[in-house]
């Protein structure tokens, strides 16, 4: 059974891509242009011919075709791309098992309109789950499991200010981080935050940056901390990849999300959940950042890494065979 990825493109996607296709029968998906070329073109033409329009299923069967795709296979398309592009054809035009991973909050048009095109819904937020009827999926951390166990940049250096690290856009958090930046400093750490400007940004802070930074840089970032911070939107819950870069890297976090403390990978030493509104009582902080880190077990983090996804995936697949096979 060979995996193919569509719809793939951030950095960090690419790069648990490209690690898993190390080890596994994985490949990217990624329609040739000439596809994408003349898919702009029929949506440009079907536009001006109306009920009479063409159908691009030709498309979607010429790329299965030239990546020689077969029954046995495997599709695992993100939910934040399927709709783009030659994508959908190529989705249709998949001879073996459709997989979707939501990564986002959707709605329940959005999951009936998916439903005719994928063998299986998955998501990794368990209340979704639980509301829609998709299956439940672990949040996974972009590097290998391996990777991480080799050891990827330098510990902080010791005998200074344990830096905390935020990265993100505004999205109406400013308050609640300077907030939090003001107890840190209280407690003579670092706050390290860059706040990216958006729509929201209505008072810059001596924090608020006009770009992010890419992948490499905040994983480097996320190494030199202590501590890392993240903020939820309103609905967002389970693991983030804020969480599992704390897990993985065995640093500290500090979250408004409660839903953490339902993981595998919670412990009261290892992560601070601030009270509604990101509150935080400046002396349980301080007693939070003086406790000692504790090791999570390795069976924890395997469960949150891209090889248990994909073993996951692939055991689904087959067993969802075997069971048709059962049925004839």
């Amino acid at each position: 059974m060979r995996a193919f990825f569509l719809g793939w493109t951030a950095q960090y996607e690419q790069r648990f891509i490209a690690y898993l296709a190390s080890t596994y029968a994985v490949e990217p998906l990624v329609p040739p242009k000439l596809a994408q070329r003349a898919q702009r073109k029929l949506n440009s033409l079907n536009k001006r011919l109306g009920a009479m329009r063409i159908s691009e299923d030709w498309l979607g069967r010429m790329v299965c075709c030239l990546r020689q795709a077969r029954p046995c296979d495997l599709l695992v398309c993100n939910e934040g791309q399927v709709r783009r592009h030659v994508n959908p054809a190529i989705v249709r035009a998949f001879p073996g098992r459709r997989v979707l991973l939501v990564r986002d909050l959707i709605d329940a048009a959005f999951l009936a309109e998916m439903k005719p095109l994928f063998d299986c819904i998955y998501s990794f937020d368990a209340q979704q789950c639980a509301q829609l009827g998709m299956r439940p999926l672990n949040q996974f951390f972009p590097l290998g499991f391996d990777e991480v166990r080799q050891g990827l940049g330098s510990p902080p250096a010791g005998g200074r200010a344990k830096k905390c690290f935020f990265l993100g856009r505004d999205k109406g958090r400013a308050a609640m981080l300077c907030a939090l930046a003001q107890n840190l400093k209280a407690n003579h750490c670092e706050a390290d935050f860059h706040i990216v400007q958006d729509a929201t940004t209505t008072l810059p802070s001596p924090y608020h940056v006009s770009q992010g930074m890419d992948y490499e840089q905040n994983l480097k970032r996320a190494q030199q901390a202590e501590v890392l911070v993240e903020i939820n939107q309103p609905g967002q819950v389970g693991a983030t990849l804020r969480a599992l870069e704390a897990a993985y890297f065995g640093k500290k976090l500090i979250t408004n999300n409660p839903a953490v403390k339902e993981l595998e990978l919670y412990h009261p030493a290892n992560v601070f959940v601030l009270e509604s509104q990101g509150a935080s009582n400046v002396n349980q902080l301080e007693s939070f950042l003086k406790c000692p880190l504790q090791a999570l077990p390795e069976g924890v983090l395997y469960r949150y890494s891209p090889d248990f996804m994909l073993e996951q995936l692939m055991a689904d697949a087959e067993a969802q065979r075997s069971a048709e096979r059962s049925a004839r």
